[in-house]
């Protein structure tokens, strides 16, 4: 449900968006599914969702355990500048 603030609807972060963001914070920490689920207050199902839509930045150590990978957020540069 969107929050109010005023009389504008705000929408509330997307969860892809809640669990990059803490991810992002604990990269080569291992972490659980239920882990990420609880502190982002997102559904288990929704952490495994977006556990098979982004491999590359998980490595399966145990089973139920993942290490979370840096993002391939990788910056070229040419001759004129970066692309």
């Amino acid at each position: 449900m969107p929050q109010r603030q005023g009389d504008i609807a705000m929408r509330t972060p997307s969860k892809s968006l809640l669990i990059e963001k803490y991810i992002n914070e604990r990269v080569g920490q291992d972490i659980k599914p239920d882990q990420i689920a609880q502190a982002t207050d997102c559904t288990i199902q929704s952490v495994y969702l977006f556990i098979r839509k982004n491999p590359q930045r998980f490595t399966k150590v145990t089973r139920g355990t993942f290490k979370i990978n840096p993002a391939n957020n990788q910056v070229f540069s040419n001759n004129e500048g970066t692309i």
